[in-house]
């Protein structure tokens, strides 16, 4: 992920799902939370690395790369305990409402 200087990085931890498409549900609602309130889903991209076994501790991490008024990018990583990459994750959420107009 980008840096950025403005924006902190969230990071959970969590279990890893049984399911590769699961796994979407660990690292939307971080990279939504990043993305702020108001903010709603346009897409969102996985890609898969290694596998690693289910239930597993897994390190969750989103942060925002960019932010205009009205749209917001975001990546985000699952992590093994061992820092090994197990999947990324990119997204762009709309900002909407009283939140698009304060910014």
């Amino acid at each position: 992920m980008t840096p950025d200087t403005t924006l902190e990085r969230l990071r959970r931890q969590a279990r890893l799902p049984d399911a590769p498409a699961a796994v979407a549900r660990l690292i939307e609602p971080l990279l939504l939370e990043a993305a702020g309130p108001g903010a709603e889903p346009v897409s969102l991209t996985l890609d898969y690395g290694p596998t690693a076994s289910p239930g597993a501790a897994v390190v969750v991490e989103a942060a925002v790369e960019r932010a205009t008024r009205t749209l917001v990018f975001a990546h985000g990583r699952l992590l093994a305990p061992d820092g090994a990459v197990l999947a990324t994750a990119s997204a762009v959420f709309r900002r909407s409402g009283e939140t698009s107009k304060a910014v």
